[in-house]
């Protein structure tokens, strides 16, 4: 699977990149857009939930107070017996026997309540100077006064049922073996007490205590009976978080992990998202009116999935199906946008191939359609630039013709042939051989190679020839030196570019008083540069007509001023070494102690 994931990210193609990061894009939009309506549709079920709830717990807690005025009534119906009046008229001034007496019609009186009333557990009346009697419809107890000062008497719900007179105070977490100390094993278990100091009706002081005892499973019951398992638990439990009953049984008489006076909101009602055990719980809360307890019930966030499944489900399918819609768009869509491309790609393929001109037909009106007409411009233009390219090749072919024309032009062959006529008139014929000979070392290779390169040593033995016939035209009046070392003889160079300059030379000797001309010539350089240099022993230039050749030349124009001639062999030979190596290279006058000095800048090719 991740060799197919890299084969796609590194798929050339740029249609499956685009389908590619759009599906993914787009599934990680819809994934997060089904978690956002899940995380709603889940917190819309717990508000529902916490609704109904609301609406439990309001019945629970009506039901919860009615059987706390029923205790109340029946507590004070039992007070009205005539058994119960008579045991408690002026019983701090009975004696042990006389309350001993008494207690067989209590308890008759006890057992008829508890049988008419089957959610009663116990009933018991105390005394502070003589201990308590009463029991359950099936154990009758009595204690005496000592056994109850170490437990009842000296305990908060006692001290707190005084000091409230005549209000009903309801205690929890009381075992039965509270009162009875023989209930032991699965006979004890947790009671709801209900407690209120009592007189008789003609007694002014409140010198008993009537308590009504209710099982904890019966209060459960009234809540549990309804209650599923699998939807949570459900308890009442006191302000500091003790639980009172619950529908677990083990739970009671224990720490909730949710403390109503801590943990939840000073609000009668609410619900608050916690942790138990490692799950995830919403815990709805429900403060009762009677009792200052708090109904709560623990529901698993788990539960919630089941609700929402079918949503999922839902989910899931319109998922399915919008990514499926994606792709499908995305791909008809890219197909279209992308033809121009594959197109242009094609074009180029062709140019590469060299195809020279191709062009797109389609241009889309886009940016697309930007880079597919400059491509179109590109390719028109390279083939402009090959038109101007040949057109230059055939103007080097044209500017070594006109070297080759200029180098045997027809007044050089006239004054030769006419001095040659002239020495067989005058001189012996040794000297009309010699010159004929340098002729022909001129004209060979000019008629032999068609090369328009040749080595240096060529270059100076055409130099040599062509000095030879001049020095036998002006009487030998021409000294000629040379101050090229061995390592340059081998350099690559245009051929016929220092007769020009000899010429030049020549000329501007000549405009001299005494016709005698000294020319040197000498090659210098580096590992990447060949200068050669012309210096002849004239009367030179000034700085400004120095400035004024050099300016001519570098706008390849020809310096006619140089010496009264017209400058185009040395134009000619300034232009052939531009177009064979380029700008950098050329021909340029530098100053000189005495005559003229110009210096040619070439490449070292060997």
């Amino acid at each position: 699977m991740k060799k197919v994931l890299q084969a796609l990210f590194v798929s050339r193609q740029l249609r499956t990149q685009l389908i590619l990061y759009i599906m993914i894009i787009s599934l990680a939009v819809m994934a997060g857009a089904s978690y956002f309506i899940y995380s709603f549709m889940q917190n819309m079920v717990k508000i529902q939930n916490e609704r109904l709830l609301y609406q439990q717990f309001q019945q629970l807690d009506h039901n919860i107070g009615g059987l706390v005025k029923e205790i109340d009534r029946l507590s004070m119906l039992f007070l009205r017996d005539d058994h119960i009046q008579q045991f408690l008229y002026k019983i701090s001034e009975k004696t042990e026997e006389e309350f001993l007496e008494s207690k067989n019609d209590v308890q008759r009186v006890i057992a008829d309540f508890i049988d008419n009333y089957n959610y009663i557990d116990s009933i018991y009346i105390t005394a502070d100077n003589l201990g308590a009697v009463g029991g359950s419809q099936k154990r009758t107890l009595v204690y005496d006064r000592e056994a109850w000062q170490q437990s009842f008497f000296t305990s908060e719900p006692f001290h707190q049922t005084i000091e409230q007179y005549p209000h009903l105070i309801i205690h929890s977490g009381i075992k039965k073996s509270f009162y009875n100390p023989y209930l032991t094993g699965k006979d004890d278990g947790y009671l709801i007490s209900l407690m209120r100091g009592t007189r008789a009706i003609y007694d002014p002081n409140t010198s008993a205590t009537l308590i009504f005892n209710i099982d904890e499973r019966y209060l459960s019951s009234i809540y549990a009976t309804a209650l599923n398992r699998e939807e949570g638990d459900m308890y009442i439990a006191s302000a500091d978080g003790m639980v009172v009953s619950a529908s677990e049984a083990d739970r009671v008489g224990t720490r909730s992990h949710f403390k109503p006076g801590e943990d939840l909101e000073n609000g009668a009602y609410g619900s608050l998202d916690d942790e138990k055990a490692g799950r995830s719980m919403q815990v709805v809360y429900y403060k009762l009116h009677d009792g200052g307890w708090y109904l709560l019930k623990e529901i698993p966030l788990s539960q919630y999935a089941d609700q929402i499944l079918g949503v999922q489900r839902m989910l899931m399918l319109v998922f399915t199906i919008s990514v499926l819609a994606i792709f499908i768009a995305s791909y008809f869509w890219l197909r279209k946008i992308i033809k121009p491309l594959n197109q242009l790609s094609g074009k180029m393929k062709d140019m590469s191939r060299g195809e020279l001109g191709v062009t797109v037909d389609h241009v889309p009106n886009n940016e697309l359609g930007t880079v597919i007409r400059r491509f179109n411009e590109m390719s028109l233009s390279m083939v402009e630039l090959v038109e101007k390219n040949n057109e230059i090749q055939e103007k080097k072919r044209e500017l070594e013709l006109e070297a080759l024309q200029y180098q045997i032009n027809p007044h050089f062959l006239y004054n030769t042939l006419n001095m040659i006529r002239w020495m067989a008139v005058i001189v012996k014929a040794d000297n009309i051989v010699n010159t004929i000979v340098a002729l022909g070392n001129i004209l060979r290779p000019v008629f032999s190679s068609k090369d328009s390169m040749c080595t240096l040593r060529d270059e100076l033995s055409y130099v040599d020839n062509y000095l030879k016939i001049i020095n036998m035209r002006f009487n030998n009046n021409i000294t000629f030196t040379m101050d090229v070392h061995e390592q340059w003889m081998d350099c690559q160079v245009p051929r016929f570019i220092l007769q020009p300059l000899l010429e030049n030379s020549i000329a501007s000797g000549r405009q001299s008083e005494e016709f005698a001309i000294q020319i040197r010539i000498e090659a210098t350089g580096d590992e990447n540069h060949l200068i050669l240099s012309v210096t002849d022993s004239g009367g030179g230039m000034d700085m400004h007509a120095l400035e004024a050749l050099n300016e001519k030349l570098a706008r390849g124009e020809s310096p006619k001023s140089t010496a009264g001639g017209s400058g185009i062999g040395l134009n000619n030979v300034n232009k052939r070494i531009r177009l064979y190596f380029g700008t950098e290279y050329g021909i340029q006058f530098v100053p000189a102690d005495q005559g003229a000095k110009v210096m040619i800048t070439l490449p070292a090719r060997r």
